[in-house]
């Protein structure tokens, strides 16, 4: 990995542009699409007229001798208050589908960005392999290992936070929901007036992402795309990680 002047990795402004309008155009639609159906407003008032059309439906089989209308009224109210909290699920399913969307998306752009990039340098189907099988976080490594060390910007504590909360809205219980518990307490309901305990008991249905958590995701990957270094030479490379010179020796056995 000693071939100083020669580029190892490139983002061609055009690509870079491009990757960035796809995604923002994403979440710009998708919000006014999706959320934006999903206002108090709308809600109040689709939970309202449910209510009322359950009292008139119920009203079609009212019998004065056998039904007391206050049970009717009632009942009505606790079906608007059922049809409300249904719909405030569906939206909460809706933005965490958008942000999963998303994630993943530009996860597949790098890996294909990636994958492209080493070919250009002759490395094959081994090395292409590697970079679609791996973890992210081992994608993470390799950058570091070319000196963008992109763990310390600004932006990936919120890179990482979407990719927990990608995981646990996909996988539920398990390593990332813990992590997310950990590191970000706050998208599982935590606030400074409970108890840590309270916090270690939670499952995977307590996720809660907001707006706010969307727009801040999304600015994360558009941080991403935008500090990604243009070039990034051979002579930058300190080292790769092991799972890519792995890749590197079946391509050199395989042409030998």
């Amino acid at each position: 990995m000693r071939e100083p002047d020669r580029v190892f990795l490139q983002m061609w402004g055009q690509t870079r542009e491009y990757l960035i309008a796809n995604h923002e155009f994403y979440v710009a639609e998708a919000k006014r699409r999706l959320l934006d159906q999903f206002d108090e407003g709308t809600l109040k008032a689709d939970a309202d007229r449910h209510a009322d059309e359950w009292l008139a439906a119920r009203g079609q089989n009212f019998d004065p001798d056998r039904d007391d209308p206050a049970d009717d009224y009632e009942q009505s109210y606790h079906e608007g208050i059922a049809f409300y909290q249904g719909l405030v699920g569906l939206r909460e399913t809706t933005r965490l589908s958008i942000i999963a969307g998303m994630f993943h998306e530009w996860e597949k752009q790098v890996r294909d960005w990636l994958g492209k990039e080493l070919g250009h340098h002759g490395y094959g189907k081994h090395a292409h392999a590697a970079v679609w099988s791996v973890k992210l976080d081992e994608l993470f490594d390799l950058f570091e290992k070319c000196g963008w060390n992109v763990r310390a910007l600004g932006f990936f504590e919120q890179l990482h936070r979407c990719q927990l909360a990608t995981n646990v809205y996909k996988h539920g219980n398990g390593p990332s929901f813990e992590a997310l518990k950990t590191k970000a307490p706050d998208l599982v309901g935590k606030d400074t007036d409970l108890p840590a305990f309270f916090v270690s008991a939670l499952e995977y249905t307590a996720l809660n992402v907001t707006n706010d958590d969307l727009s801040r995701f999304a600015e994360a990957i558009t941080a991403f795309w935008r500090e990604l270094p243009e070039n990034i030479f051979f002579s930058q490379v300190a080292d790769v990680p092991k799972w890519l010179e792995r890749a590197f020796r079946k391509e050199r056995a395989g042409k030998a």
